[in-house]
């Protein structure tokens, strides 16, 4: 009778070690299993939506404007950890006043020669035009030894709130297509953020907490990133992350937008009001791991580079040159 009742137990046990939720289950102890899995992880794919439905509600006294603002955006990305690739393949469409563009956008992250992290960058709007490749080098980062570096310093989730980061642990599982998890949520602000800036400035002996980045996070204030972590019960990898903006408190933005447009009053052109409206902002992604992802810089990128595209100096001079191609798509 023991030895049945030992088995039983012992069967039980194996059985919820390899599957189902674990009410015992504390945020130190699910970061300590999300850290060894992800040790072992070489490769993750993810499905990224991203969705910005907003208004500005302009009135000038007697009628009131509304002007919608509506962004989609869909992306799939693959990386491989050793060696280290990114590719990045997807669409936006953009509407605003009446009019809408779609865009489509590539991206790959590889190693050169050097160990130097290289990234090729391609924007093409809706119009039928043929965009162009914008390559940068940056030089000195080793994204690998980077990675290393991570993995031996990984912190624990847990001790992320002392850098103004809190996550808490739902005391049942959630469903994710049928797959059991954890959830695992967290928020961040402007206060977060002071404070992961001010830890930051003691580990690095500078001092980044400037007057140009006080001013941001003060125009920050009431703003609110909503994240949530849902990790498998039994691989403890994250299969989706959730982040929203929908409970921000925009009285700080939109008391600034009101203060500028009432300094443009005169007698001619009174002043209008204006209101920023979200009713959603939100990023999904959907993640699987260990699929045999393959990444090959495409071709054309490579003749680009070779014909002469220009090698930015820097991430800025890269993100300028995307940003630009996208600013020339919609106003076109």
């Amino acid at each position: 009778m023991k030895k049945k009742l030992f088995l039983g137990v012992a069967v039980l046990s194996a059985a919820a070690m390899l599957c189902g939720f674990d009410s015992a289950e504390t945020v130190e102890s699910l970061s300590e299993k999300m850290n060894e899995a992800s040790a072992s992880m070489e490769s993750m794919s993810a499905d990224l939506g991203m969705n910005v439905d907003a208004a500005i509600s302009i009135s000038d006294g007697t009628t009131t404007t509304p002007i919608d603002i509506m962004l989609k955006a869909d992306f799939a990305i693959d990386y491989l950890l050793d060696p280290f690739a990114m590719q990045m393949d997807g669409t936006m469409e953009l509407s605003a006043l009446g009019s809408g563009e779609n865009m489509a956008e590539k991206a790959y992250m590889v190693s050169d020669e050097n160990g130097d992290l290289k990234m090729y960058v391609y924007v093409e709007d809706g119009t039928g035009t043929e965009g162009e490749w914008a390559v940068q080098t940056m030089e000195g980062m080793n994204i690998q030894e980077l990675m290393e570096a991570s993995k031996n310093s990984t912190m624990n989730l847990a001790e992320l709130s002392d850098w103004g980061m809190t996550f808490e642990l739902a005391p049942e599982a959630a469903d994710v297509d049928g797959t059991e998890c954890y959830l695992l949520s967290t928020s961040i602000d402007a206060d977060s953020l002071t404070t992961i800036l001010q830890k930051a400035s003691e580990l690095t002996g500078q001092d980044l907490m400037n007057d140009d980045v006080n001013t941001v996070l003060s125009l920050m204030t009431g703003l609110k990133l909503n994240i949530a972590y849902y990790v498998d019960t039994t691989t403890y990898l994250p299969v989706k992350v959730h982040m929203d903006m929908n409970d921000s408190d925009l009285t700080m933005i939109n008391t600034l937008v009101n203060a500028y447009l009432g300094s443009a009053e005169s007698e001619d052109a009174p002043a209008s009001t204006a209101e920023l409206i979200l009713n959603d902002v939100s990023i999904d992604m959907m993640t699987s791991y260990n699929t045999g992802v393959e990444i090959t810089v495409p071709q054309e990128a490579l003749d680009a580079e070779a014909a002469g595209a220009a090698d930015t100096e820097s991430l800025a001079d890269l993100a300028e040159a995307v940003v630009e191609a996208e600013s020339e798509a919609v106003a076109e």
